[in-house]
């Protein structure tokens, strides 16, 4: 009795733990720019920089820009999603850029226009064109992509960015974390967002650093906030706090019914379940999912 005592004691003085949250930093793993081009020729996928908004000669530009989540563990919850990008080059002050998560996929092939770039270079195979999500055998649904189709037609985010040089940050945004969430969920869905600025006035166009900027402290960067799966969350529970006594019981539960779920420790060799696997069972719910 007096065991049973200590353990349930021990149960209830842990119920308080809590799920710990990690953060990684991400590097983009595509980007590119479409040029309002009505051959659909020019792009730039292994330039330093991509470019968004409306330019002095009134074409347009529309960057993408995409995020490998891979790394991040499966079943983790989102909590927080932001985007840093370094504006290299600006003639506008205090000009929205917004991020549209990307509906359709898109390619990056090895078009370079080099520096300054804004006039973009001859598209390779599977560039991302005006015209094509992959130059030249898919076709966007529209020129330059179409809201609703392409693109979804309300940003995840905003942000004002000036003429400045410097780094800018759009989110952390509800919009982001739940794009983020989905891309984790089901990366064959990852086409990442589509970054488009001003697009109603003349000399709007933005240059920002790229994946390939000669200088990696320029180049994208996502940060995710996380909280990865918790073992020790037997009910799967999502209402904090996360871990209580029902946890416990339901490992029990596992236990009794021989249940493959209940094997903490990995073990292969007979007996699988063992008194080891309650030890094992403590320490993950000790550690408050961290």
């Amino acid at each position: 009795m007096t065991d049973k005592r200590a353990l349930c004691c021990l149960v209830l003085a842990l119920c308080g733990a809590a799920a710990q949250a990690d953060t990684v930093a991400l590097q983009a793993s595509r980007d590119n720019t479409l040029f309002e081009d009505p051959a659909g020729q020019i792009s730039n996928g292994a330039g330093p920089a991509f470019y968004a908004g409306l330019t002095l000669v009134d074409t347009l530009r529309r960057g993408l820009l995409r995020f490998d989540l891979s790394g991040i563990p499966a079943g983790s919850t989102v909590t927080s999603v932001s985007l840093t990008l370094h504006l290299s080059r600006s003639i506008s002050s205090n000009t929205p850029v917004q991020l549209h998560r990307a509906l359709r996929d898109w390619g990056e092939g090895t078009s370079n226009a080099g520096d300054p770039g804004g006039l973009g270079a001859p598209a390779t195979a599977n560039d991302a064109t005006w015209l094509y999500t992959f130059f030249s055998t898919q076709l966007w649904s529209a020129d330059g992509g179409l809201a609703g189709t392409d693109f979804a037609t309300s940003p995840s985010a905003s942000a004002i960015v000036n003429d400045i040089a410097g780094f800018c940050t759009w989110g952390s945004t509800v919009a982001m974390v739940a794009d983020a969430q989905a891309w984790l969920d089901n990366p064959a869905t990852n086409f990442g967002w589509f970054v488009i600025g001003d697009e109603a006035n003349i000399g709007t166009a933005k240059r920002f650093d790229s994946r390939e900027a000669p200088d990696p402290t320029f180049r994208p960067v996502l940060t995710v906030t996380f909280t990865p799966p918790c073992y020790a969350n037997c009910d799967a529970s999502s209402v904090a706090p996360i871990l209580t006594a029902n946890d416990f019981q339901c490992f029990l539960n596992q236990f009794a019914a021989q249940s493959p779920v209940a094997n903490c420790d990995g073990s292969t060799a007979a007996p699988v379940l063992t008194a080891n696997d309650f030890q094992c069972f403590l320490n993950t719910f000790a550690a408050g999912c961290s």
